[in-house]
């Protein structure tokens, strides 16, 4: 990093200058140091030896303060500088290639997914909403932003942009139709919630996911049997799917209460 003199790190910069000076001063001269002294005292009066003595521990000191402050100002001003995770080495490619590049939706996009990833949600919705009106017919940047929106609790917004995903798509995005499921599932809208896992299926058959929670809106129509069939789907490609698990051991609870209650009334 190259510091110019009105950096706001300029401080900084020249005492952890002062700091690595100081470390080489001492590697280099720990041992030559006492003899030069020595010598160059010889001939001088106590008075004036001690003076001299007096003035070199000073700047030594002074140097000692340099070199500590820059050491805690390293820290403070350089290494936020760096990115010290995947996520913000991401970011920081992400916005060198969207800079140099700023009508690039593709670089826009890349950027929007590094900024949703640190929490930078307003900043990645301004950058898909740029991505996609420089490239609206794109696969993937709709639903990009259908995510960050359903992340930040914004439903009706992600629901808007997973149908603009299929219309874009031709309905071929299995990620869109089962979010869309998901939404749809939650608002206990079961037959629409069964025809967006059925669709995602299409693309996606082993989709252990999509078996759970389309066996979840059949339970939820009444259709105890594909329900089952399809928490067993779902074991089929994840035995140990504790969600599907747990499912079938609550349906046959039911189950077998609908029965002890038709026996009883009978």
């Amino acid at each position: 990093m190259i510091f110019s003199r009105s950096h706001p790190c300029s401080l900084a910069s020249t005492c952890f200058v002062c700091y690595h000076l100081y470390r080489q001063f001492f590697l280099f001269a720990h041992v030559k140091t006492v003899t030069h002294i020595m010598q160059h005292l010889k001939g001088m009066s106590m008075e004036q030896s001690i003076k001299k003595v007096m003035v070199a521990l000073t700047i030594l000191l002074a140097l000692s303060i340099v070199a500590v402050l820059g050491f805690m100002l390293k820290d403070v001003f350089f290494e936020k500088d760096i990115p010290q995770n995947p996520a913000e080495q991401a970011y920081s490619l992400a916005k060198a290639m969207a800079d140099k590049d700023p009508k690039n939706p593709g670089y826009l996009f890349e950027l929007a997914k590094a900024e949703a990833d640190l929490g930078k949600t307003g900043d990645a919705v301004d950058h898909l909403q740029k991505a996609i009106k420089m490239q609206p017919a794109a696969p993937m940047l709709h639903y990009t932003l259908a995510r960050i929106y359903l992340d930040s609790g914004q439903e009706k917004e992600a629901v808007k942009e997973l149908e603009q995903e299929l219309r874009v798509t031709e309905n071929k995005n299995e990620l869109a139709w089962f979010d869309l499921g998901e939404i749809f599932l939650k608002r206990k809208d079961y037959n629409q919630a069964i025809n967006c896992f059925n669709m995602a299926l299409v693309r996606m058959p082993a989709g252990a996911d999509v078996h759970y929670s389309l066996g979840k809106a059949y339970e939820g129509i009444g259709r105890f049997d594909l329900a089952m069939r399809s928490y067993a789907e779902a074991l089929k490609y994840i035995p140990d799917h504790t969600d599907a698990q747990i499912a079938i051991q609550q349906l046959q609870l039911k189950q077998l209460e609908q029965t002890t209650t038709g026996t009883t009334k009978k």
